[in-house]
């Protein structure tokens, strides 16, 4: 079975193959394709009615949480803390879909986004060409596809705070797990715990007043390193390492 394949509109990919549509890929049995829909790059399952996931920094569905009075109350943001100083730039070294991101650029730091899963790079290269131009995207820097480790030069501080929000094994209840996460887990490796180390350690290393983790409320701490404190919430919490 293919795992991912890219349609007409996705940019090439590195040992991915093309398909001329999403009907040759249901045929092949690929998992996940790469391709435009609404003239938007999204990924879904050619199988399944689940609906494509893209990268939409102008709304979609987390656009609630970029109400502007309700920022504030956001515990990523608490969890940021107070700035001092400028420039309030945060270094978010694990980007992802840039949800958190985009979060933390409405509250008004300035965010340098790394991501080195090359689907989820191009998704999000496509996101910040169509909000060009707005507020939020001139708060969102996105350096060019590698791994953090390989991008140290660049990450130049002094930063409010580093980020990071690292791949975590699904439960054994995995039906709970959203669709688009599962996806993510189909694309992205979890961190073994040397690279768990290496990737705190890279944090810690970096310009910054403190490490902000985002963890499953359950989850032991990352690497094994206990957090200066933490802010809990119902699913997730945010350890804090100053």
């Amino acid at each position: 079975m293919i795992p991912l394949a890219c349609l007409p509109g996705a940019p090439d990919l590195k040992d991915v193959p093309r398909l001329e549509d999403a009907e040759r890929a249901r045929e092949q049995g690929v998992e996940l394709v790469l391709g435009r829909v609404d003239d938007r790059l999204s990924l879904w399952a050619p199988a399944r009615k689940a609906a494509p996931l893209c990268v939409d920094f102008l709304g979609g569905r987390q656009g609630y949480r970029l109400a502007a009075d309700r920022v504030r109350h956001e515990r990523l943001i608490k969890a940021l803390g107070k700035v001092i100083g400028t420039p309030a730039r945060v270094c978010d070294l694990t980007t992802g879909l840039g949800r958190d991101s985009a979060l933390m650029a409405q509250a008004g730091f300035q965010v340098l986004m790394v991501e080195r899963e090359p689907v989820l790079h191009a998704l999000l290269v496509d996101g910040l060409a169509r909000a060009a131009g707005t507020p939020l995207a001139s708060h969102l820097t996105l350096l060019p596809l590698s791994d953090a480790r390989d991008l140290v030069a660049a990450l130049t501080g002094p930063f409010h705070a580093v980020f990071l929000d690292p791949m975590f094994p699904p439960r054994e209840k995995s039906a709970a797990v959203k669709q688009d996460l599962r996806w993510l887990q189909q694309l992205c490796r979890y961190p073994d715990q040397d690279e768990e180390q290496a990737l705190l350690a890279l944090a810690r290393g970096l310009d910054a007043r403190k490490v902000v983790v985002k963890r499953p409320r359950r989850a032991p701490p990352l690497a094994a390193v206990a957090a200066s404190h933490s802010l809990e919430g119902k699913t997730v919490r945010f350890d804090v390492y100053t």
